[in-house]
């Protein structure tokens, strides 16, 4: 819980269609897809461990294939062994054999949804567990560089779909192939000329079906566009951010207007849908009654020459719609195999993702560092996004190890590339953008450093190699002597704690979202750290007190509500080293004064690096670092930097001398969000 969970970068709303929506995001996956052996083996690979179950799903639906062809077997002995030969004791026995057929083969139709519904859902959460896992490994930067829905998307809506390749396109394909065989074989062994006279109808099924499947996969197509769009805007203005700017602005007739004027779309084209449904439903129900008509047509010449009897005329019937019914849906196989194949390619293009951070081996107990910190040569370099090259390796089962593999979310730091230009070269290549440049900076136990200079000049980003939430192109981080790649990632978070520009809360809580710094705090632990942050007496005036749940992001909270509570959750974890971006806004003197009073508080005795905005923070910082183009441009105290830097000068001139007094008049409410 100490690896900064929920610092809200690249957050978003996730979601997806549901379930009536599968089947058309299926065939949307498999319109522009081709068959991928490496993809459906990997895929096949998945379902090794449930073997034992599969053999048995196997056997079942043979003997439901065997089960479902015997009743037209046995209705043929009834009416000519039994019926038309005046013999009372073979209907009897071939009417009991019906019934415990019928009841046989609904017991295997439960035990095979059963069986295969439990394979799906066992795959369905390893993949689930696999990707959630394998999110939690990726850095910062891939999750800034990606839209949040997209990946909720892949973890639920993609994973979810695993359910119809199992129970549609596997087990319906076995199936529908075991019942035609078993169909066509009693067929052929009764009459074959009436088989194949059944057999001559078989086009009118499939090609109608595939025909108006495509139109009605186009109509789908649209339709879940509109229902996209209109999802959007639903999310977006019933949120508090939208509902509050479309009534600053007084939009709700536009909004109301757009929504109309969609949902009015989405309904005429789901009327059309259904009138084309209706036409195949049609045409089907015609060919349906055109194969038995054509059989008792042809078997009625047949019985009238004596050439065979009438029980094989109304087996036959019988078992058009067995043959039929199957042959239509192995029609639409290609469909489902191709969606699965995009599917599964979809999900390991995630799996695939290589983490730009690696895990360390070595191990050190929690908050059992001096804090000593020191960047050598330190450079960090921003490449273009190059996802879609490893998408394409790793979703075709290329290599996680390939060029293309590496590449994580356009954010990407390589040593080789660095080191093959030197460290002091504007770009390995003309569209490198560097961020840092060979950084040297040493920080001692205790030692609070401000980190100073112009927007973009690299300060955050400086700031984040030091949890490696990435790690730099070329050159060394040092904490307490160890090189921190050495380190487990959970070994060097566990050392510092981090207080964001933004601090970020979840729709929790207050107690909980305290506790993800440490999941054993007592509430009297809580109290003593909220109470050193100035923030306790807040919480007690709340309507639940620590048990009051802070909304969505905390917009329960004021902006500086939050930015104390962010530093009573540090001081309960109780680091060795502190992170600290403040915050930008300018906040009444009272509650000004109590956030610095929170802030002393926790930087007492710690190692503190912090991007500041406050002149009152610069002045008490031990040491100043001035950035600029990602580089360090000077060094020092306020009083020698204001001397000797005309960055730092002009910087606390222009910003830190006026921008960060005290606002008497603006309140922390005002600065913040408003209670909702």
């Amino acid at each position: 819980m100490q690896e900064f969970r929920g610092l809200g970068l690249g957050a978003g709303s996730g979601g997806g269609p549901g379930g009536g929506g599968n089947r058309w995001r299926m065939r949307e996956l498999a319109q522009n897809e081709h068959f991928d052996w490496a993809v459906f083996r990997r895929a096949l690979r998945a379902f090794i461990p449930y073997w034992p179950y599969t053999i048995i799903v196997t056997v079942v639906i043979l003997a439901s294939s065997l089960g479902g062809v015997l009743p037209a077997w046995l209705t043929q002995r009834i009416i000519d062994d039994g019926i038309q030969q005046h013999r009372m004791s073979i209907i009897v026995k071939y009417t009991l054999a019906l019934i415990l057929i019928s009841i046989g083969t609904g017991l295997l139709g439960v035990l095979q949804t059963w069986l295969s519904n439990l394979i799906a859902q066992n795959v369905m959460a390893d993949y689930r567990i696999a990707l959630f896992r394998h999110l939690q490994r990726q850095t910062v930067g891939f999750f800034a560089s990606r839209q949040a829905g997209d990946l909720v998307s892949r973890v639920t809506n993609d994973v979810t779909a695993i359910q119809s390749v199992v129970t549609t396109t596997l087990v319906g394909f076995v199936s529908n192939l075991l019942n035609i065989v078993a169909t066509l074989f009693l067929m052929f062994s009764m009459n074959w000329r009436l088989a194949i006279l059944a057999v001559i109808v078989v086009p009118g099924f499939v090609i109608p079906t595939q025909r108006v499947g495509k139109s009605r996969q186009k109509l789908q197509g649209q339709i879940q566009n509109y229902l996209s769009k209109m999802t959007v805007q639903l999310s977006e203005s019933l949120g508090v951010s939208g509902a509050l700017l479309i009534r600053i602005f007084n939009r709700q007739g536009a909004e109301e207007k757009e929504f109309a004027e969609s949902n009015r779309t989405l309904r005429d084209l789901q009327v059309r849908q259904a009138l084309i449904g209706r036409w195949l439903f049609m045409w089907l129900n015609m060919f349906s009654s055109i194969g038995p008509a054509l059989l008792w047509m042809y078997g009625g010449w047949l019985v009238l020459r004596g050439e065979i009897g009438l029980g094989v005329i109304v087996a036959f019937t019988a078992l058009l719609s067995r043959l039929y019914g199957p042959l239509s849906q192995l029609a639409q196989l290609h469909v489902s195999i191709l969606s699965s194949v995009a599917l599964f390619r979809r999900i390991y293009a995630i799996m695939d993702e290589v983490p730009e951070v690696q895990d360390g081996t070595q191990t050190i107990p929690d908050n059992s560092v001096e804090g000593r910190l020191r960047l050598e040569h330190v450079s960090f370099a921003y490449l273009p996004d190059s996802r879609e090259a490893q998408r394409s390796a790793g979703a075709a089962g290329g290599s996680p190890g390939s060029a293309a593999a590496k590449a994580t979310g356009g954010m990407i730091a390589t040593a080789a590339a660095h080191a093959a230009a030197g460290p002091h070269e504007p770009s390995v290549r003309a569209e490198t953008r560097w961020a840092l440049q060979d950084i040297d900076l040493a920080i001692e136990p205790g030692q609070t450093v401000a980190l100073v200079g112009p927007s973009g000049a690299g300060k955050t980003t400086l700031l984040n190699l030091i949890p490696r939430f990435s790690d730099p192109a070329a050159g060394r981080v040092y904490l307490d002597g160890m090189d921190t790649q050495s380190l487990t990632l959970h070994a060097l978070r566990a050392q510092m704690g981090l207080v964001p520009q933004d601090p970020f809360f979840f729709h929790d809580t207050v107690a909980n979202n305290l506790r993800l710094a440490k999941e054993t705090a007592t509430d009297a632990e809580m109290e003593a750290a909220c109470r050193a942050a100035q923030i306790h007496d807040t919480i007690a005036a709340l309507p639940d007190g620590y048990d009051t749940v802070v909304g969505e992001r905390g917009y329960r909270l004021s902006g500086g509500e939050r930015q104390r509570l962010a530093i009573a959750r540090v001081l309960l974890q109780g680091p060795k080293i502190v992170l600290l971006d403040e915050a930008t806004s300018a906040l009444d003197t009272v509650i000004e004064r109590k956030i610095q009073d929170a802030l002393a508080v926790l930087l007492e005795g710690r190692t503190a690096l912090v991007i500041a905005h406050r002149l009152s923070t610069i002045l008490k910082a031990d040491k100043i670092v001035v950035m600029q183009k990602g580089r360090i441009a000077a060094v020092g105290t306020h009083a020698e930097l204001v001397e000797s830097d005309p960055l730092y000068k002009e910087l606390y001139e222009t910003q830190f001398h006026i921008e960060n007094e005290p606002h008497p008049g603006i309140s922390e409410r005002e600065s913040g969000h408003t209670d909702v």
